[in-house]
């Protein structure tokens, strides 16, 4: 356009001085002018091209037109111009190349980038027209895929295998939503697999998003599928954990509100029943003296089902298996078990499933737990973790509702102990006053009436005062046995003087030679001195279990045994007596009866040791005492 616009001034230019010449001259300056102009056209065009050929022309031109130099001027200025013009579109057209060229380098790396990205997805990748045709798929797609071309077939045919779009109730189809909303959608879809004769829920994750022109058009959907199986199954675990944990959180505030047996079993009972949704169920304990087990608490089983199973031994069953293995057992049909040992019971309550948990506390089973149903159900894995998990807790609390109950007999035991101690002690005042009264108040007032006598008699009766004197010496004997048996009654002196052996053969020939019973005393190694509060307790406990020989065994000999061992004393008291029911010796309702036998194991107690009696009715009865001994504590 320059160039053009250059041309029209340098034509006028030249008519306006043709007028001033003649024909000839301006024809020959008319056609050198035009001569000028071409070679002036030529040189712009190959300005781009070479310097060289540009400096060439113009000399050329020089010498073709010598005589015009001064006409061209202005043409030589003009293209200068032009020249300068023409360059600064050069260097901006070369300024948009190297830009235009960088925006397709950075164009070319960010589709490799999204093809690198695409091709490692391990999640299937398609693109969807609007007919629901795959028109791209990735990598991963194609090699699920790989015996049949996916692209140009519809998205629900390859991966439903369905024959239309998919629609509720079975699944949702996102497209649809996508193509209707214009927002990305994403939904949960559940196939059915089998594998192995097992059939299994996959969960797949599909979301749809819009893809749009350059006016906002939606041209195409991106649909990205991924199994989430394993995350669903992780996210069940997780819910299914929190159940559990608030399953145990509502036992353990269940049996925590009483410390009473029953009301533990009873609550704990129906709390299980209700998490694992059943209607059958029982709690046995153990029996500690027969080693059998029965139903204390039960629900939905009949009495007559209850009282066939009481008696259950240890490992007999399904139930005693566990009670005596400690591990949790479930059958899917019991009347189907070969372990099952009462049939017969069994069948007439007709229960098909069933599990059987140990009640554990610091690994001592002290109870089973029995649920069972009447229809065919499974035991998952899971109820049965959370049942082993009841059982432990459950177990924890029988032993603190057993401890406390053996806490409260004991203190009742104790109390009562403590009365009969008192009246003992009050009894015994008496006794010794009684005595005192009756003996030697008695024979002292004799014995100054004798003495009166003997000082108001004539000297001259030696025979007399022979007399008197005599029955005086007598009743002092009597008087001095009869006050030696009320100190030896209140503390043996043979005890402080010779020891605990030779008081203990004391005290067992003194009792015990007037029933005419044999005695044997045997000391079992060296014999050394123990604390005063350790011997007047042995001689305490051994001297109750000879009074009760006498009094209760009608034995023929009985044996004594005292064992000085290197961290302990031990004592065995033994007769071949009629015995008795030992439940019945420390029972509450005979506390009183038992009152010497509680004594007995009190006494053992205090020191630290304990106390074991081994009796039953016409067996005899055996007393054992073992009583922890620091020797270096000791005065030998």
């Amino acid at each position: 356009m320059l160039l053009t616009v250059a041309c029209d001034k340098m034509l006028l230019e030249t008519a306006r001085r043709a007028g001033k010449m003649g024909v000839a001259t301006r024809l020959l300056h008319r056609t050198q002018l035009l001569a000028n102009l071409s070679i002036l056209v030529w040189v712009s065009i190959l300005n781009t091209v070479s310097g060289a050929v540009r400096n060439s022309l113009l000399r050329l031109l020089l010498r073709l037109a010598p005589r015009t130099r001064a006409e061209t001027g202005l043409l030589v200025s003009t293209y200068e111009l032009m020249r300068e013009r023409l360059r600064d579109s050069l260097q901006e057209v070369e300024q948009k190349k190297r830009q235009l060229e960088e925006s397709e380098e950075q164009l070319r790396r960010s589709r490799d980038f999204l093809q690198t990205i695409t091709i490692s997805l391990d999640d299937e990748l398609m693109v969807l027209d609007g007919q629901f045709h795959i028109t791209q798929a990735n990598r991963t797609l194609r090699l699920k895929h790989k015996d049949e071309d996916v692209v140009g077939r519809c998205c629900y045919e390859v991966t439903h295998r369905l024959s239309h779009p998919c629609r509720p109730p079975y699944c949702i189809c996102p497209v649809k939503q996508v193509w209707q909303t214009g927002t990305p959608v994403r939904v949960i879809h559940v196939h059915n697999s089998s594998q192995g004769g097992s059939t299994r829920d996959r969960y797949v994750e599909v979301s749809a998003s819009p893809l749009r022109d350059s006016s906002g058009r939606i041209t195409q959907i991106v649909e990205l599928t991924r199994d989430v199986t394993e995350s669903k199954e992780l996210e069940k675990q997780i819910l299914e954990a929190n159940r559990h944990l608030l399953a145990l959180n509502a036992i353990a505030s269940t049996v925590s509100q009483s410390l009473s047996l029953d009301v533990i079993l009873n609550s704990a009972l129906d709390k299980v029943l209700e998490l694992i949704e059943g209607e059958v169920g029982g709690i046995l304990l153990p029996d500690e003296k027969s080693q059998t087990l029965s139903y204390r608490v039960h629900r939905g089983l009949s009495d007559q089902f209850v009282y066939g199973i009481a008696g259950l031994a240890l490992g007999e069953g399904i139930a005693g298996q566990v009670a005596e293995l400690g591990e949790t057992l479930a059958v899917d049909d019991v009347s189907k078990d070969p372990r099952v040992s009462r049939r017969l019971v069994l069948a007439e309550e007709g229960l098909n499933a069933f599990i059987s948990v140990p009640l554990k506390s610091k690994e001592k089973v002290v109870g089973v737990l029995n649920i069972a149903s009447r229809k065919p159900r499974p035991f998952h894995q899971q109820e049965v973790q959370l049942l082993t998990a009841v059982g432990h807790q459950l177990g924890i609390a029988i032993e603190n509702a057993q401890l406390y109950q053996e806490l409260q007999l004991k203190e009742q035991m104790r109390a009562e102990l403590l009365r009969q101690i008192i009246t003992a002690q009050e009894d015994e005042r008496r006794r010794v006053a009684r005595e005192l009264h009756d003996v030697t108040s008695q024979a002292l007032a004799t014995l100054a009436v004798r003495v009166e006598a003997l000082a108001a008699m004539p000297e001259s009766s030696v025979k007399g005062i022979e007399t008197q004197l005599e029955g005086i010496k007598a009743l002092l004997d009597t008087t001095s046995k009869e006050v030696h048996g009320l100190i030896y009654d209140l503390r043996p002196s043979l005890l402080d003087d010779l020891g605990l052996p030779a008081a203990l053969r004391s005290c067992a020939h003194n009792s015990l030679d007037a029933a005419g019973m044999e005695v044997h005393l045997e000391v079992v190694g060296q014999e050394k001195r123990l604390s005063p509060e350790v011997e007047i307790a042995v001689f305490r406990i051994v001297q109750e279990a000879v009074t009760n020989i006498a009094s209760h065994a009608q034995a023929e000999s009985a044996y004594i045994s005292l064992e000085f061992k290197e961290k302990s004393v031990s004592i065995q008291v033994e007769d071949d007596g009629i015995g008795f029911d030992f439940s019945q010796g420390f029972s509450s309702a005979s506390v009183g009866h038992g009152a010497g036998l509680l004594g007995m194991r009190e006494r053992a107690e205090l020191l630290g040791g304990t106390l074991t009696i081994n009796t039953e009715p016409g067996g005899g009865t055996r007393v054992s005492v073992e009583i922890p001994v620091d020797w270096g504590q000791q005065d030998v």
